[in-house]
Formats: C-alpha cells, sequence, structure tokens
C-alpha cells in the first residue's frame, strides 16, 4: 500500500498546552495525548472518470468536551481548503491529509469531514468547480449534505503515534441524482491504518456468462461480507443503504463489493479490497450484478454461479491474501 503526503498540520501546544503544558520540566507529568494521522483512500466506481471534492478541515466530537476542529493546510503551513480527485488513490494507495496531529487520548463519537462548496450542488446549474463527477456525458454536480460528512467513531490510545486512513467506497456512496450526484456517508469507514490487510485474487473469464441471465462483458462484481459464514435462512445481499430500511431482516450486508478489472497488459481479470479490518470473512462472485443501486436492495442473485463462494476467510493484520475464483466443471 502507498500513501502519498500532500497535506500537513500540526496542533501542537494549542491542545497539549491545556493537558500538561508546553516546555514543562516536571518528569512527573502524565502524558494525555497522542500523534494521530489520517489519509484518504477510495475504492473504484464505475462510469466515472473524476470525483472531485474540495475539503476544508475535519471535525472531531467527544462525550461532554469541546469539538476539536483540524484545519487542512499547504506544504507552507496556510490554511486553505484542498480539491482531491477521490479516484487518484485506489487499489492500496491513500492520501495523506493531516500528519501528526496531537490530540487528546480517548474515546471519539464522531469524525466529521467537512467539505467546501459541495452543499450548494443542488441543481444542473449550479456551479461545479468546488465538487464535481466527471463522467462519459459531462461535468455533474456533486453535493454532500450540509458540507458535511459524518462518520464514525474511533479511539485515541496511548500509542506514541497512531494512523487512520478514512476509506470511501464510492459504489456505496455516490449516489446519482437527476441533477448530478451526491456523496453519503454510507460506505465511508474509518479504520485503523495498522490493523488492517488487503484481499486479492483472479477471476476465471468463463465464469463471465456462466449465470442464467448473465453478459460476459457487464455485471461482474466481487462481494465481500462481514462474516465468515452463513446462519441457516440468511441470503447474502447486494449493496443497499440499511438506513433506508428496504431489504428483509435475513439479507446479509456486504461490507463491500468491487467490478472485476482487466489488467491492459497480462489480459487476467482481477479485483482487490484493500484496507480491510483484520478479521473472518465471506466472498461471493456474481455474474449478474450489472443493476446493483447502492442505495435500494435490488435482489441481484449473489453468489452466480451458485458455487462461487468462499466462506471462512481469515485475514490477518498487514497480510494480503489471495483469493482466486475458478470455473468449477462438474
Amino acid at each position: 500500500m502507498n500513501t502519498k503526503t500532500f497535506l500537513k498540520t500540526a496542533l501542537g501546544c494549542c491542545i497539549a498546552a491545556t493537558l500538561y503544558g508546553c516546555g514543562s520540566d516536571d518528569k512527573d507529568d502524565v502524558i494525555n495525548t497522542a500523534k494521530v494521522s489520517f489519509s484518504i483512500a477510495d475504492a473504484p466506481v464505475e462510469n466515472a472518470q473524476e470525483v472531485n471534492v474540495t475539503y476544508k478541515s475535519i471535525t472531531l466530537t467527544r462525550e461532554d468536551e469541546e469539538d476539536i476542529e483540524l484545519l487542512l493546510t499547504n506544504e507552507e503551513g496556510e490554511e486553505t481548503p484542498v480539491q482531491i480527485n477521490l479516484l487518484d488513490y485506489q487499489n492500496g494507495d491513500s492520501l495523506l491529509v493531516l500528519s501528526e496531529a496531537e490530540l487528546p487520548i480517548g474515546e471519539y463519537k464522531e469524525l466529521i469531514i467537512n467539505t467546501d462548496g459541495c452543499a450548494e450542488n443542488n441543481g444542473p446549474n449550479q456551479p461545479t468547480d468546488a465538487c464535481n463527477v466527471v463522467d462519459d456525458e459531462g461535468t455533474h454536480p456533486l453535493k454532500t449534505p450540509s458540507n458535511k460528512l459524518k462518520l464514525g467513531s474511533f479511539t485515541v490510545t496511548t500509542e506514541a503515534t497512531q494512523a487512520y486512513t478514512i476509506d470511501f467506497n464510492l459504489r456505496k456512496s455516490l449516489v446519482e441524482t437527476g441533477n448530478g450526484y451526491n456523496l453519503k456517508p454510507h460506505g465511508v469507514t474509518i479504520v485503523d491504518s495498522e490493523a488492517i490487510g488487503s484481499i486479492f485474487g483472479s477471476v476465471d473469464e468463463n465464469l463471465f456468462a456462466a449465470g442464467e441471465n448473465c453478459e460476459a462483458d457487464t455485471g461482474n462484481v466481487v462481494y465481500l461480507y462481514p462474516q465468515a459464514t452463513l446462519a441457516e435462512g440468511e441470503v447474502l445481499g447486494d449493496e443497499f443503504d440499511p438506513e433506508l430500511a428496504n431489504a428483509p431482516d435475513n439479507v446479509v450486508a456486504p461490507l463491500a463489493s468491487k467490478m472485476i478489472e482487466v489488467g491492459e497488459e497480462s489480459g487476467i481479470y482481477t479485483y482487490s479490497f484493500n484496507f480491510i479490518p483484520a478479521g473472518e470473512y465471506l466472498m461471493a462472485f456474481s455474474c449478474s450484478a450489472v443493476n446493483d443501486d447502492p442505495e435500494t436492495y435490488d435482489e441481484i442473485t449473489i453468489a452466480d454461479p451458485a458455487e462461487q463462494v468462499k466462506e471462512s476467510i481469515t485475514l490477518a493484520e498487514g497480510e494480503n491474501l489471495e483469493i482466486d475464483f475458478v470455473e468449477i466443471v462438474q
């Protein structure tokens, strides 16, 4: 995995002084802060060449404490919003956006990414300079609710230096609308960069038309699920937003999904899941996932063919695990 550095920030004594004093000579002082870095990464999405978002800051919220806002700065230390094309950081690449910010140790309720100029993009004639999506039909407005992406919780521990990756799964979070696109927090996760691995592999092209309603050149997707096996009565689900409550209770939502890609030189069809927390997983391939809407449960057949399921996958920290999907000849 490659990490590129572009933006840096340092809170220095702003936070630390309130906790143990800057320049203190008291050897008995208790260290109540740790240095934390944040990077941004993305997973590929079909039908888009660019997904440009302008970021201003990151806000961290705590229980019964004041919020902490980390402003993005350039290499000269000047506070400035910065536009990032999320599709520049795929397949294990990431962009370091905040480096070694000194934060109080403890539990953080929420990490909020503050965008700049995205909320105004709510019509076909609105400006698209700050936030936009470029696809085959042109440049379209990209909107985030209230210029904020509210993500989940995380913990700052007593370790000297910690690193987190904000992982955008655009197959979940990028939603097409009548006026452009919305970028939703669903599908954007915070992962501990030291406790992750990757799963990758090849897919036999004979599987692409092996299902009853499959076409060889479209709809070929690998799904990753956050459990080792299926319980009795459970069904593997396609992408959907659980907040919309449009899927039956027995449907297992995928953690992530990836369209199959073909190597330009090798001609081999592959997939890869990166920034995946260590744990137990199940995977499945479907050749009939051509109309997988990120918000709505579409009842796509997974697996398709039915035997293309991989259960009881164990991913260790730092592991790059290869899982191939091959045709099973009866």
